[in-house]
């Protein structure tokens, strides 16, 4: 492909020094490995909240999707882990990634559980080589709904939106520097002040992990 100057994720941090090689900035390779830790995380989670009396037994849907009490399951649930769901939409990643890379490409098989484990195992094993060499902006923003809609069917809602970094807002109010306290949003990616000035993402990222 032909390399840009800035990361193709965020589209905001260039790409330079040792990342002048790679189409992705580290900030965002930390974000694509949260969120796919997150996906991990909240999918053998959805099936307690498909249906009543059911217990963490990991996604497994027959033909019958009747509850036990007779009532229809949450269909919102029900198209997180059935055909089209979260595991499809990342295998189509997966695969493309791996096709990217000339390797055998084959969608995962077996149960739900077996090919979701399977997938995310790919997608981190070849993570390296696609923030290398991939345009991965559609990959970043299917995972960013995926995670959310999952958040959102199980009731997950421990993890803050924000993180308050730890520098002060370097911005100039005329001859003086701003000062308040920078926060950065998961949700959109981005680095503002509590005075609402906003910043350069990956050069606030790195400054606080410093």
């Amino acid at each position: 492909m032909t390399t840009s100057p800035y990361c193709t994720v965020c589209r905001e941090d260039q790409l330079t020094g040792a990342r002048a090689t790679f189409t992705v900035c580290q900030a965002c390779v930390d974000w694509i490995d949260q969120h796919l830790d997150q996906v991990e995380h909240l999918w053998p989670q959805l099936p307690d909240f498909l249906e009543r009396g059911r217990g963490h037994s990991g996604p497994r849907v027959s033909g019958d999707t009747k509850t036990s009490g007779g009532l229809p399951p949450a269909e919102h649930v029900l198209d997180l882990i059935g055909p089209g769901g979260v595991h499809d939409r990342l295998s189509r990643h997966d695969v493309a990634i791996r096709t990217a890379r000339g390797l055998a490409a084959a969608p995962a098989m077996g149960s739900a559980d077996h090919r979701m484990r399977t997938t995310l195992r790919n997608l981190r094993n070849h993570l390296g080589w696609a923030t290398a060499n991939l345009d991965l902006h559609a990959f970043t923003v299917e995972l960013q709904q995926l995670a959310g809609a999952m958040r959102a069917a199980t009731g997950d809602r421990d993890e803050p939106t924000t993180t308050e970094l730890g520098s002060p807002c370097p911005t100039q109010d005329g001859d003086t520097e701003c000062g308040a306290v920078l926060r950065y949003d998961k949700t959109t990616r981005a680095v503002h002040c509590d005075s609402g000035h906003h910043l350069n993402t990956a050069w606030h990222l790195r400054l606080a992990s410093a």
